[in-house]
């Protein structure tokens, strides 16, 4: 790492009476410094508001540790990572050859990104690695990042990424799951609020799918377009994992999308971009379907 971390500042701004807070990642910049030979090789890199995140108006819950351990590598072979602007880092799932899924607040105002599939420690310049840059991007056009809606994009690679063992596309989904369901989100997101920057490498997590009444319940912003985590155990997302994939049986049920201002370790649910609700904008956009 080069140079010192970026203290995170919080910035909130009121959107209700119930005093629900967003507070936008773009405020909380926290210095990421890669190795030589990845894409971010000796610079700074910062989360490109990865997690709006919102204050809880529900009861608080007892702190917890981020949980989580390092994934078999390539056992996730459609997680790609983005490196936006030469300057921000969220995560993303490859849904085929030449597209890539991940969230609207990772591409909204973005001018270029280059896409690392094949990764597994991101630090690392990996024989398994293929990059591509891309400026052909397109955020849903009903984005509305003060309440974090409709927090999804799609990014078109510049030619067809040729699959390999630890390249693959992800299905899309036909159906939802069943509340308490057990998912498993990935990403090099943090592993702690403490921890100084994202993983070096990609790290899983097995949590159960709660209810959206449960969710709104805490948030009071959870519409149908969102599937949310019951973080509670020490298990959950953070800064990093943004537009990163929701696993279960082959496919991506969700977009990590945003969390609790109180913190990764503050064992509030965790709240995806539905993709089953998605899909005909996604199909419209990529020719993509279940």
């Amino acid at each position: 790492m080069s140079g010192p971390a970026v203290p995170l500042v919080l910035s909130r701004t009121a959107v209700s009476t119930t005093a629900i807070l967003i507070v936008k990642f773009a405020l909380l910049f926290a210095c990421v410094a890669l190795a030589s030979g990845n894409p971010a090789a000796g610079k700074p890199w910062h989360w490109k508001s990865p997690k709006p995140l919102l204050t809880p108006i529900g009861p608080v819950k007892s702190p917890r540790i981020v949980g989580g351990a390092e994934a078999t590598p390539h056992t996730w072979p459609h997680q790609v990572a983005l490196f936006i602007d030469d300057m921000y880092f969220c995560g993303g799932s490859l849904i085929s050859n030449q597209w890539v899924l991940t969230a609207a607040h990772c591409m909204d105002g973005a001018a270029v990104v280059e896409v690392v599939m094949g990764a597994h420690n991101i630090r690392l310049n990996e024989d398994t690695q293929v990059s591509m840059t891309s400026t052909d991007f397109t955020v849903h056009e009903d984005y509305g990042p003060f309440f974090i809606r409709n927090d999804i994009a799609v990014i078109k690679l510049p030619s067809a990424v040729s699959f390999t063992t630890e390249i693959q596309p992800v299905a899309l989904p036909s159906s939802d799951i069943a509340v308490g369901t057990i998912v498993t989100p990935t990403g090099w997101g943090k592993s702690s609020d403490s921890a100084s920057g994202i993983s070096n490498v990609l790290r899983e997590v097995d949590v159960p799918i709660m209810s959206n009444a449960a969710c709104d319940a805490i948030y009071g912003t959870v519409t149908d377009g969102n599937i949310c985590i019951d973080a509670t155990g020490g298990k959950g997302t953070c800064n990093g994992d943004s537009g990163g994939p929701l696993n279960y049986g082959g496919k991506t049920y969700g977009i990590t999308s945003f969390g609790a201002a109180a913190g990764c370790e503050a064992g509030y649910p965790d709240a995806f971009t539905r993709v089953t609700y998605f899909l005909d904008w996604i199909q419209t956009h990529t020719g993509v379907t279940p």
